[in-house]
């Protein structure tokens, strides 16, 4: 299987990275083909500056980064949750890399709801593929099970941001999501970051 890893955080020190690399160390490379990005690593402009209306100026790292997504049969997503979001950098390299043509396409003529209803309105370019959701959060783990698990209000928590609105809309299916709860707090010590750094060795090692 291929197997694309994503750090989506920022700082190169964070433990975002710790959890990238205990992932990418555990899996099988005699089952599995893997490639990773780290964004932080990356140089792009993550703003769509001129929306859908016309292409920006050829950048080799989000083609690059197109090039992996649609190599990949598994996407392992590795970022923290921020204002109940993911990090603004990651938020605009998926608005340039999950482009029209490379993730979806959506049908402009008729009615939306109509087209939605009966499956016309957009078309899924990624299906077949599957993913993960590894994330931290400052706040605890059954916040998460609220609101992302069977309340899944889509603009409530990074989860479901990513599961629902993102990796769904292009045919993606999340098979797994890990969350580590109240980090920065005095309760989320050095043993629980270490066990959870176990959970996600196990994980790697199941694929």
């Amino acid at each position: 299987m291929n197997i694309l890893v994503i750090n989506g955080h920022p700082d190169k020190e964070s433990f975002c990275t710790a959890i990238t690399e205990q992932y990418l160390s555990s899996l099988d490379t005699a089952k599995h083909t893997v490639k990773s990005i780290h964004l932080y690593k990356m140089s792009f402009d993550p703003v769509l500056r001129l929306g859908y209306r016309e292409r920006m100026a050829v950048d080799r790292s989000i083609e690059y980064s197109q090039e992996l997504l649609l190599w990949a049969d598994h996407l392992v997503f590795i970022y923290p949750i921020w204002w109940s979001s993911m990090p603004s950098l990651m938020k605009g390299w998926i608005d340039r890399v999950f482009t029209p043509g490379i993730a979806y396409s959506s049908n402009n003529k008729g009615s939306f709801l109509l087209n939605f209803l009966t499956g016309r309105q957009f078309k899924k370019y990624l299906k077949g593929k599957t993913a993960e959701i590894i994330t931290t959060s400052m706040a605890p783990n059954w916040w998460y099970k609220i609101f992302s698990g069977f309340l899944s209000v889509p603009d409530s928590y990074g989860v479901a941001v990513l599961k629902n609105a993102v990796l769904n809309h292009c045919g993606i299916k999340t098979k797994k999501v890990m969350v580590l709860g109240e980090m920065g707090r005095e309760t989320n010590t050095l043993e629980i970051r270490e066990k959870f750094l176990g959970k996600v060795s196990q994980r790697a090692l199941s694929l």
